[in-house]
């Protein structure tokens, strides 16, 4: 009892989780992350933050999934979150695609555990994301669209056709179009649209290009079309966003 009473202690003397994220940063293409019980982020590695397209820890801390993440997707993320605290029960080795900041998708590997006070009391959840190549996504039909995601993240400045990505799939458009949605909960060409106009907010953000040169790189007809559709989608234009960003 006296030795496990001093192990105990010094346990207790150590700097809370520095140790441990020292570790998981150096596991290659793992990422850490924690949650209150309210789903805020309280604890993130580096990869995370990068993985959000932020640069720093207080752009996440004390936010949830869907300051970061589609409503659909943000959605599924909370609802597993749920499940781990409600039931107190891990959810283990779950294969998705998860967006990154451009909106092009990886697969990947997640973990989930709950997080207990000093009196057992769950308190919210701690996860790690180890990310998937083509070779060990899961299943064939997760190895097809892994295939897809990475053509539309390296060609989304190009002409994309429903039949080109299906073709890469190796479905008749229609099949491809309906296994997309309901993997993704969104259209193909929407999915292209979505990841287009992410890379544009990347570049008004973080570069100084014209507006017609990133509407050029991005995949739109012209610097008019980039505009309209980005005011759309995002509840301001182009050159407003780079205002407030700046």
């Amino acid at each position: 009892m006296p030795s496990s009473f001093s192990i105990r202690r010094f346990l207790e003397s150590l700097e809370p989780g520095t140790h441990f994220e020292q570790l998981l940063s150096c596991v290659p293409e793992l990422n850490y992350f924690a949650k209150d019980h309210a789903g805020r982020f309280v604890q993130m590695d580096d990869g995370f933050i990068a993985m959000l397209g932020c640069r720093h820890r207080d752009e996440i801390l004390g936010k949830i999934d869907f300051d970061f993440f589609p409503k659909n997707i943000a959605e599924k993320f909370v609802a597993d979150d749920h499940q781990v605290i409600e039931t107190g029960r891990p959810i283990r080795n779950l294969s998705e695609p998860v967006p990154s900041n451009d909106m092009t998708f990886s697969w990947w590997l997640v973990n989930k555990v709950p997080l207990r006070d000093r009196r057992r009391k769950i308190v919210g959840l701690a996860g790690v994301m180890t990310r998937l190549s083509r070779q060990n996504a899961p299943s064939h039909y997760g190895k097809t669209m892994f295939a897809v995601l990475e053509h539309i993240g390296q060609h989304y400045g190009t002409r994309l056709t429903v039949r080109e990505l299906a073709a890469i799939a190796g479905l008749s458009p229609r099949s491809f179009g309906r296994n997309f949605t309901g993997t993704f909960n969104t259209s193909p060409i929407h999915y292209v649209n979505r990841v287009r106009l992410q890379a544009a907010r990347h570049r008004l953000v973080r570069t100084n290009q014209s507006l017609a040169s990133i509407a050029t790189e991005c995949g739109f007809y012209d610097q008019s079309h980039m505009t309209a559709m980005f005011t759309r989608h995002f509840g301001l234009s182009p050159r407003r966003c780079r205002e407030l960003q700046a």
